[in-house]
């Protein structure tokens, strides 16, 4: 335990935040190399597109079509691991901290459950078609990313920011894991080709959507033809996916604006995430999906959601 002076815990406090975010780092490979996977053994930029695209695998070679798969493979492994040791050792620094260090114990150990939480479901990932495994590696890389940016935040122990940001930070990351729902229900429901242009998602209707079962989490997607077809009104998920990213760029740049002059060098840095983001997703919506940048806009996702959690960590002591 410090004796509660500045010098005395500036060095552990420094080492835990350089454990942190190096788990933090670590977590966006995971959450990178995972969505090549998921998106490349969908067929998304096949070699015969679109006729390849959500083609049923007929074997473990069939699924793994997608050049760079296998690398991604070991990448995400690796990094997984890594992550796992970090965030113990980062308990550890908490708990010889305690009790000073009580909100940074918290956060690493939520993070450590989440791990733990990710490793049983990584048992029933590989060969799983029920969207709710995918959402489930999804939103929980999203959240440890969260809970990680969140702990480095509160290690490096700002100066208190204005608790309206914290609101609104806390309401934009709401927000962007309902996003990221979505975004995963189009990817595991085969949905991606559904609407062929921005402003363009052909004849459908919200009574479709109420009913074709695209927006649950338990309807597996179905096959036809060696295809797995998209169910009606599946559409939708991309109008409301679309929707959703006027709110979540409302929201940040809500933040950015409340925190331009008390944090004036994260501010701009939110702002850049947020028309990253938004840029790639308009950029897929406009021209077409492609691997590339399907995999760019989790990426930058997956950034918005960790510089808003750093905002809400911010705010609060």
């Amino acid at each position: 335990m410090t004796d509660g002076s500045p010098a005395a815990g500036s060095r552990p406090r420094r080492a835990f935040a350089l454990i942190v975010l190096a788990a933090a780092a670590l977590t966006f490979v995971v959450i990178v190399a995972s969505a090549y996977m998921r998106h490349a053994q969908a067929g998304l930029s096949c070699t015969a597109w679109p006729e390849c695209y959500a083609r049923v695998a007929t074997g473990p070679r069939d699924e793994a079509q997608a050049s760079g798969v296998p690398t991604a493979r070991i990448a995400h492994r690796l990094a997984a691991t890594l992550v796992t040791g970090a965030i113990a050792l980062a308990l550890l620094l908490a708990w010889m901290q305690r009790p000073a260090w009580r909100r940074e114990g918290r956060l690493v150990a939520t993070a450590l459950l989440i791990v733990a939480a990710l490793a049983v479901l990584g048992i029933a990932t590989p060969g799983a078609r029920l969207p709710a495994v995918v959402l489930g590696n999804l939103l929980g890389g999203y959240l440890l990313l969260a809970v990680l940016a969140a702990a480095g935040a509160a290690a490096l122990d700002p100066a208190p920011a204005p608790a309206r940001a914290r609101t609104l930070a806390l309401a934009a990351l709401a927000v962007a894991f309902a996003q990221a729902t979505l975004g995963g229900l189009i990817g595991a429901q085969y949905a991606a080709l559904t609407c062929p242009g921005l402003t363009d998602c052909g004849a459908w209707s919200w009574r479709e959507f109420a009913t074709g079962g695209s927006w649950s989490p338990l309807r597996a997607p179905v096959a036809s033809g060696g295809h797995y077809v998209a169910a009606a009104g599946a559409a939708g998920l991309h109008v409301l996916h679309r929707v959703g990213a006027l709110a979540v760029a409302a929201l940040a740049l809500g933040v950015a604006v409340t925190l331009w002059r008390t944090r004036p060098r994260f501010a701009p840095v939110l702002v850049v995430a947020v028309g990253i983001a938004a840029g790639l997703g308009i950029a897929a919506a406009a021209t077409g999906p492609t691997l590339g940048r399907v995999v760019l806009h989790n990426a930058a996702a997956a950034l918005l959601i960790a510089l808003l959690a750093v905002a809400a960590g911010h705010s609060r002591r």
